[in-house]
């Protein structure tokens, strides 16, 4: 009798550890990048790629001007509500009430529509949000297998559709696919994924 009461607390223990194991596999914040394409009614083509770490956030900008190429990196600092913006060896902090929304936007009266899960080839948890207002209709794949919540990074990203419809969805997550459209069904943003890696990121991409 003794030696099966003896068995099962094993077994019990070496369960427990598993699926603690487990646990922590499962419960690990996403950590490495995620590379876009944001296209803007001009025509011109922005490269987007957000470097996120557990507590940590930032991007890079690129793109080709007249001037030639053009690369710079935003860190957000929540701690002096500023974005940091990197531009070679150049650093200039730039306090959020310096950051406009584009002319004519509000999210006020905004209606949300929750459209469900759709597939997606390199995150599990997806769902299609519709947002729209008086001015504008926006779709947004959100994925919830990353765990951000943009309402405190609000300030930050006024000018961006994708976030201010995420930020009023009340949801976690981080906006993947999206297009936003004016009320004549003009195109006013259009963000596509391009490219996921999980990776480890240096602490250098975010200061």
């Amino acid at each position: 009798m003794k030696s099966k009461i003896h068995c099962f607390n094993k077994l019990s223990l070496l369960l427990i550890i598993f699926l603690s194991c487990s646990g922590l596999i499962f419960s690990q914040s996403f950590e490495g990048t995620i590379e876009m394409l944001q296209v803007t009614p001009s025509g011109i083509e922005y490269n987007m790629k957000w470097y996120i770490k557990k507590g940590k956030l930032s991007y890079e900008l690129s793109f080709e001007s007249a001037r030639g190429h053009v690369e710079m990196r935003f860190v957000p600092q929540k701690s002096s509500n500023s974005i940091l913006m990197i531009t070679g060896d150049s650093k200039i902090e730039i306090p959020s009430s310096e950051i406009s929304t584009p002319d004519g936007f509000s999210m006020e009266g905004a209606k949300l529509l929750n459209n469900g899960k759709v597939k997606n080839s390199d995150f599990k948890k997806v769902y299609n949000w519709q947002i729209s207002t008086e001015d504008i209709v926006s779709n947004i794949d959100v994925t919830h297998d990353v765990d951000i919540n943009f309402s405190e990074y609000k300030e930050f990203f006024k000018s961006d559709y994708g976030i201010c419809a995420l930020v009023e969805s009340g949801e976690h997550g981080f906006p993947l696919n999206s297009t936003t459209l004016d009320k004549d069904g003009n195109l006013l943003t259009k963000t596509t994924l391009k490219k996921v890696t999980r990776k480890e990121i240096s602490d250098s991409y975010f200061q």
